[in-house]
């Protein structure tokens, strides 16, 4: 059974330019409905999990809520959930959502790791986004949370925003890292379609910088990162030694977790399954004490094989042969061989015994290694 959990909190006090997650203006009686209703789904699936080795809370901007909601959240979880005495438990915060507060609140509740969304260390940056918060007010967050003992914190940044340049990528990662987070997160801007960026972007509205400056600012991060100190150990994640997110690793490693909350995706007994995007048909659901469920869909053959190679491969590490031939009763080659010996034989693909993995040039164009598996 599965021993991770997601839960989704979809409310925001604006929504940035460039996401395309399911998330929701926040209006505090109606983020009180949902959690009722939160509540509802974390009874129906925690017969469904061994004890919980991490937990991860996401958005949206889980700090938005009250430091009340908050408390009511993790009572909750703590009431029908076994948790590990060491589980790791993460919580997303937006900078200039959180106080000493709730920052206390999650502290008692055994949260051990914090996510600050950061994204650039430009004021102007950031407006340009569509971001809420200024540098100084993440300064003031982050700084917080230190007082209040969290010795875990995660920042995520994203680079090849329109108009950067180089310089202005190397000052915010600069800036990052004389913060010295114990992990940093840096993902290149996608754009998504239903987003004012994609649209802006479609216009000829929006300057995005060239794929080979794109390219240099990720070479530069891989390099500047792990000559401080930082492990690269997944595509856009880097880590202090024993600092990497277990959570996410669950992801990685293909292994089956609970997601609950609106539009939440999960993985049980097999299973990859899908909730209902819409707040009030996702309560509607739940008041009838059903699972909110809109979609299912359970990989077999080619496609689970293909998917746990691609998601293992996002690791530095790579996929682990031996694991592989367990899972699957073959070897990797069996299904793949070709594949892997076409991408091999230029240089984007590397085996050494016990792993097949990227290589640093292979990082670069990973996508199009993904596309070709699918």
């Amino acid at each position: 059974m599965p021993s991770s959990l997601y839960i989704h909190i979809p409310f925001c006090a604006t929504k940035c330019y460039y996401c395309a997650f399911n998330t929701y203006s926040f209006y505090k009686e109606q983020a009180k409905i949902y959690l009722d209703a939160l509540q509802t789904e974390i009874e129906l699936y925690a017969p469904q999990t061994d004890p919980l080795r991490t937990i991860f809370i996401g958005g949206g901007t889980p700090s938005i809520l009250s430091a009340n909601a908050l408390e009511q959240l993790f009572a909750d979880i703590q009431k029908h959930f076994q948790i590990c005495p060491d589980a790791e438990i993460t919580v997303e915060c937006n900078p200039g959502t959180v106080n000493g507060e709730k920052l206390s609140v999650m502290k008692n509740a055994g949260v051990n790791r914090l996510s600050f969304g950061l994204q650039a260390m430009q004021d102007e940056t950031l407006r340009q986004l569509g971001r809420i918060h200024t540098v100084d007010e993440f300064l003031h967050s982050y700084h917080l949370a230190r007082e209040h003992g969290f010795d875990s914190i995660n920042i995520d940044l994203i680079f090849a925003l329109p108009k950067q340049t180089k310089e202005a990528w190397q000052h915010t990662l600069s800036e990052t890292i004389a913060l010295e987070p114990e992990h940093i997160s840096t993902y290149n801007l996608v754009m998504e379609e239903s987003t004012p960026f994609y649209d802006w972007w479609k216009a000829g509205e929006l300057v995005l910088p060239a794929e080979d400056t794109e390219a240099d600012m990720f070479q530069w991060t891989i390099e500047t990162l792990t000559s401080h100190g930082y492990t690269h150990y997944e595509i856009c994640n880097f880590a202090r030694p024993n600092r990497e997110v277990k959570h996410n690793l669950v992801y990685w490693n293909n292994q089956e977790y609970v997601g609950l909350g609106v539009g939440a995706c999960g993985y049980v007994d097999g299973v990859r399954y899908t909730n209902i995007r819409g707040i009030r048909p996702y309560i509607e659901a739940l008041h009838q004490h059903k699972k909110p469920i809109s979609e299912t869909e359970r990989l077999i053959g080619h496609a689970e094989k293909a998917e746990t190679l691609m998601l293992a491969l996002r690791k530095r590490e790579g996929i682990c042969l031996a694991d592989y031939e367990r899972r699957f009763g073959e070897k990797l080659e069996v299904e793949f061989g070709e594949t892997i010996q076409k991408w091999t034989d230029l240089d984007l693909l590397e085996q050494n015994g016990t792993h097949l993995r990227f290589t640093q040039r292979g990082l670069f164009l990973a996508n199009e290694v993904f596309v070709e598996l699918m």
